[in-house]
C-alpha cells in the first residue's frame, strides 16, 4: 500500500509541474547570492530546476526556487541555447502565489500581461503583440478602473547614457604595467542596482587581467547613485551587466 501511495504522490508532483518523468529530463543548478553557480548546496541562495524535452532537447521550463523551497520563478524557452529565447509562459510568484504573468513569443512580450495584486486582484491586464504595446487597463485593489500606467522602466544612470560614458571617460585610470604590456580589451562588469540606488553584488563577468579588471570594479564601486527601475509602479532590484572598454591611443 505504501509504495502505491509513493507512486502516486509523485504523478501528482509530475502533473502540478506540467511534466511526466517519460517525457523531460531534469537538472538542478545551484547558485550563490550573486548570481555565479556553486557546485555545493550549503554555499548556494537559490537553484534552478531544468526540464529539458527528450524529443527536443531546445525546449526546456526552468523553474527557480529559493534554497528553502519557495517558488519564485517559472518561465519557458526554445531554443535554450547557445541564447535562451523566451517562448510561452513566463510566472513570478511571492509568498507562493502569482503575482506576475507574461507571454512570450521569440523573446518578445506577445499576448496578456497580467500583474495581481495582495489578495489576488487583478492590477494589470496588458496586451502586447510582437513585442509592441496595444492595450492595457489597470485597477484598483478593490477592483475598480484606474489610470492606466507603464508598466516598467529600467534603472538608469543619472544624467542618462551620455553621462555615463563623461564619467567613465573622466575616471578611468590606465593602469601603467598594463599599458606598458600593451594589455587592452572590455572588461564586463555586473551589478545589482538596489531600490535606493545604490549598487550592489559587484563582479566582473568577463575577465581581460587583473589590473584592467581591478580598475573596473574600482569604476563601478565609486558611482554615484542609479535612478532604480520601477515595475508596475513599485521599486524593484534590476541587474545590469556594463561594458568598460580599455584602449591604447597612440
Amino acid at each position: 500500500m505504501k509504495s502505491k501511495v509513493f507512486l502516486l504522490l509523485q504523478v501528482v508532483v509530475a502533473m502540478i509541474l506540467g511534466v511526466s518523468s517519460p517525457v523531460y529530463s531534469q537538472d538542478t543548478i545551484w547558485f550563490s547570492k550573486i548570481g555565479k553557480e556553486v557546485s555545493i548546496r550549503d554555499s548556494a541562495e537559490r537553484y534552478n530546476v531544468v526540464y529539458k524535452d527528450k524529443a527536443d532537447t531546445q525546449k526546456v521550463k526552468l523553474v527557480r526556487y529559493l534554497k528553502d523551497g519557495t517558488l519564485l520563478e517559472e518561465m519557458n524557452f526554445y531554443p535554450y541555447s547557445p541564447n535562451r529565447v523566451l517562448e510561452g509562459a513566463f510566472i513570478r510568484y511571492s509568498d507562493g502565489r502569482i503575482v506576475q504573468e507574461r507571454s512570450y513569443a521569440k523573446n518578445q512580450l506577445n499576448g496578456p500581461l497580467k500583474t495581481y495584486w495582495e489578495n489576488g486582484q487583478l492590477r494589470r491586464h496588458d496586451i502586447y503583440e510582437n513585442g509592441k504595446f496595444i492595450s492595457g487597463n489597470c485597477y484598483g485593489i478593490d477592483g475598480a478602473d484606474t489610470t492606466w500606467f507603464e508598466f516598467e522602466k529600467t534603472a538608469s544612470y543619472p544624467g542618462g547614457m551620455d553621462s555615463l560614458r563623461r564619467y567613465l571617460s573622466r575616471n578611468l585610470r590606465y593602469p601603467q604595467l598594463a599599458k606598458v604590456q600593451g594589455i587592452q580589451g572590455t572588461v564586463r562588469v555586473k551589478f545589482t542596482i538596489a531600490k535606493d540606488g545604490s549598487l550592489e553584488d559587484i563582479f566582473v563577468v568577463k575577465p581581460i587581467d587583473p589590473s584592467l579588471d581591478q580598475e573596473a570594479i574600482r569604476l563601478v564601486t565609486k558611482m554615484p547613485k542609479w535612478i532604480p527601475a520601477i515595475q508596475d509602479d513599485r521599486l524593484v532590484k534590476m541587474y545590469f551587466i556594463l561594458p568598460i572598454v580599455f584602449r591604447i591611443r597612440e
